[in-house]
């Protein structure tokens, strides 16, 4: 009776969620075998070829466009800040030419992956450490009056009248305290993505018990 008694008894909150997490615990200790670790390879080499050169695309659109302003915006602090960030985005397409590094025939998935992670972590660092690097441009630019420069010739090639309140918008503040805040959360964004690498690294050693 009284084993029956403890067969009905109902199950607390915290049994419930204990139980949860031995399950998790143990979904998390199971290690991956060749085949999940060789489509996990292939997958992050394909991921790392587009990503590649999508961010060279990205950078040399930016390159362009800043050289564009440079050379027709007569302002000296617009082309001041247009001239940073052209050197800025030539110096990241620098540091960025090389193309990731595929598996050779000798390397484990294992040890590509792993590599991938590391690679993609610090990647993700030091582009968020030169982020610091706008600041100054963006600086000089609102300080100058060369961004709004660039926005007015804009304006004016739209055919935007400078009574709307587009055009009152476009040439305020707000552009500035736009770009400010995009650049935090963008820092914030590079700074999650290294956590998530981190992560991703460290569920690889615990699954194949590197």
């Amino acid at each position: 009776m009284q084993e029956n008694k403890r067969q009905h008894t109902p199950a607390t909150a915290e049994d419930v969620w204990k139980s949860i997490d031995e399950k998790e615990g143990a979904t998390m200790d199971i290690a991956w075998t060749p085949d999940q670790l060789a489509a996990m390879a292939h997958a992050r080499e394909r991921e790392s070829t587009w990503g590649w050169g999508l961010w060279l695309a990205l950078l040399t659109g930016l390159a362009g466009a800043s050289a564009y302003n440079a050379i027709s915006i007569s302002q000296p602090w617009a082309r001041f800040s247009q001239a940073w960030m052209l050197a800025w985005a030539c110096f990241l397409l620098w540091i960025s030419r090389q193309r990731p590094q595929r598996a050779s025939a000798s390397e484990s998935s294992v040890s590509f992956l792993q590599r991938e992670f590391e690679r993609k972590r610090n990647a993700f660092l030091s582009i968020r450490r030169y982020l610091f690097l706008l600041i100054p441009p963006m600086v000089a630019s609102f300080w100058g009056g060369g961004g709004q420069a660039i926005r007015i010739s804009r304006l004016k090639a739209l055919g935007v009248n400078p009574s709307s309140g587009l055009y009152a918008f476009a040439t305020g503040p707000w552009p500035f305290i736009i770009t400010g805040l995009l650049l935090v959360l963008i820092w914030i964004a590079f700074g999650q993505a290294a956590k998530k690498a981190t992560r991703e690294l460290e569920e690889l050693r615990r699954r194949t018990h590197e």
